[in-house]
């Protein structure tokens, strides 16, 4: 007897679900119902398309210090991290591929750190993640729409692939991941959390993305833009340095810059010396700038801003024929000289943190 070669209608929908994404045979029911920033994270990626999610992870913790070791393991293979903070920039692109889709994650830490996967729909298995070398580990995926603005996410248990062949974790290695995604108007919020059966909750991030189709011709997405402000760290070490020293020679030694320029004594030495030890106190500041750029860029803020009404002040003193021309000096070492580095700094720190206004509400 020849084997019939007519096809159930549900192998037919696993089949067309596959081609219109992995997320189809699941979602696709949905579609219609979720709102937007949701429907072009799960379907917007196609042929012609890439979906970019741009924003910042607000917290990112860990668990159990001594666990440290395993996540840095992890982290040489693009999956999870050691590190932790807040108001972490961070990335996805989402885009087809043969096989799914492909989701790359970055985190803009000093060191940017990625998290891989490959999302496929097998229909003896359902939709699972891939992740790790080749897609050597599965996470089956279930979710669960909540309502049209919000989804629920959970695993099942994973297990290790090798060819076609599917070899289950041993129990005491399983975690488990539950995500909360909600649309917020044009934006995403995540709320995930990492248990283990036996430790609890081990790592979780939470945080908010803006979501947008894009052209796969478009320019490339910046991995980490938290790394292309590395080379602002020497502009900061610089100006602690500065801020140190000349603070200190203000507050020892007083007197010591109205004799370079000439200028009779001040009335009010006490409050020259106020000026530097407020000076002397951004030090630290610019020190905390240098060693984690992105994550302390809002003091950046703070000091262009004075470095910007401090010139204000001189000049107004200045028409009012209080302060001498040459006391412009201070002014030129002080400020002037930090505005490119500092301005610069702050465009691209700003386009890292999703716009001027989320730099602004410290986001």
């Amino acid at each position: 007897m020849r084997p019939s070669r007519k096809r159930s209608r549900a192998a037919d929908d696993d089949q067309v679900g596959t081609r219109a994404g992995p997320f189809a045979p699941v979602l696709g029911g949905y579609r219609q119902c979720l709102a937007r920033p949701l429907a072009d994270q799960f379907f917007g990626a196609d042929g012609a398309h890439r979906v970019r999610l741009d924003g910042t992870m607000h917290h990112i913790w860990h668990r159990h210090v001594w666990l440290r070791p395993l996540f840095s393991l992890l982290a040489r293979f693009d999956i999870l991290f050691p590190e932790s903070g807040c108001d972490v920039p961070a990335s996805m692109t989402i885009a087809r591929v043969d096989e799914g889709a492909t989701w790359r994650r970055t985190f803009a830490f000093v060191k940017s750190r990625r998290f891989d996967a490959t999302m496929r729909y097998l229909p003896q298995s359902g939709l699972v993640e891939r992740i790790g070398p080749r897609g050597l580990i599965e996470v089956p995926w279930r979710i669960r729409v909540l309502a049209g603005d919000a989804i629920e996410i959970t695993t099942g248990r994973l297990q290790m692939r090798a060819g076609r062949l599917r070899l289950l974790i041993p129990g005491v290695f399983q975690v488990a991941v539950k995500a909360i995604e909600r649309a917020v108007s044009e934006n995403i919020s995540v709320d995930l959390v990492v248990s283990h059966r036996f430790l609890g909750a081990i790592f979780g991030y939470d945080g908010t993305f803006a979501v947008r189709r894009e052209a796969l011709n478009a320019k490339g997405p910046n991995r980490s833009e938290g790394v292309s402000l590395q080379r602002y760290r020497p502009w900061f070490y610089a100006a602690a340095a500065y801020n140190l020293a000349w603070g200190l020679v203000v507050i020892v030694w007083p007197v010591s810059f109205f004799r370079l320029i000439g200028m009779p004594l001040a009335n009010e030495i006490a409050s020259w010396q106020a000026l530097g030890m407020m000076v002397l106190v951004y030090a630290p500041a610019y020190w905390w700038v240098a060693r984690d750029p992105m994550r302390h860029r809002q003091l950046v803020v703070i000091a262009l801003l004075g470095k910007l009404l401090g010139p204000l002040g001189f000049l107004w003193a200045l028409h009012g024929h209080t302060l001498p021309l040459l006391f412009g000096l201070t002014i030129l070492t002080n400020d002037c000289l930090w505005w490119p580095a500092f301005t610069t700094f702050l465009i691209r720190a700003a386009r890292g943190s999703g716009g001027w206004r989320a730099l602004l509400a410290g986001r």
